[in-house]
């Protein structure tokens, strides 16, 4: 078993290599920030290792992308946020066509 530290966007990303039941090398992910965990990693089939190496490698580069994913979309897809941007967009087009209404010519 090896544990290896790395730290991405202000996040501390653990990875823990165990053996599988069929011998293969496969990470255990646990992300943090200020001390409290961040994202829950469901237990799924992984992609499997000869070394413990390259289940470190694998583990730290799923992580980040994780992280990645999760700062460029911060509201993760929140219908909230989506219908009050939608709601912002309209009342300021309303606003800026109610009488400011431009033709060609003039």
């Amino acid at each position: 078993m090896e544990t290896a530290f790395d730290v991405f966007a202000g996040y501390e990303i653990s990875v823990t290599t165990r053996r599988n039941e069929r011998g293969a090398w496969v990470a255990d992910l646990d992300v943090r920030r200020d001390g409290q965990s961040r994202f829950d990693w469901p237990e799924t089939v992984q992609p499997e290792w000869r070394t413990a190496d390259e289940a470190v490698r694998d583990g730290i580069e799923r992580a980040r992308r994780v992280i990645g994913q999760h700062l460029a979309n911060p509201d993760n897809h929140s219908w909230v946020a989506t219908r009050e941007h939608a709601q912002t967009w309209f009342s300021a087009e309303a606003q800026r066509l109610s009488g400011n209404v431009f033709t060609r010519g003039e």
